[in-house]
């Protein structure tokens, strides 16, 4: 089953894809681009975070404005 990062919604389709825990364990709720060591890459708003990830909708099969829209969706608490 493919897993998919917690943070960005990254299919994550190879064990190099997952991230790291502070002890070196991996962590497969998250990719290595978002959280690595037992933290986050980006010290960054959720607001900045969804705009940040709306730039990859093209390559999701979608429109950026359809990309941010889901990822709003997506980050609601």
């Amino acid at each position: 089953m493919e897993k998919i990062c917690q943070s960005c919604g990254m299919p994550m389709t190879s064990n190099d894809q997952f991230s790291k825990n502070k002890d070196g364990s991996v962590n497969q709720d998250y990719c290595k681009y978002c959280y690595d060591n037992g933290k986050f890459i980006d010290d960054v708003s959720m607001e900045e975070y969804i705009n940040r990830c709306s730039r990859f909708g093209e390559q999701a099969g979608m429109t950026n404005e359809q990309m941010e829209e889901f990822c709003e969706k997506l980050y609601q608490p």
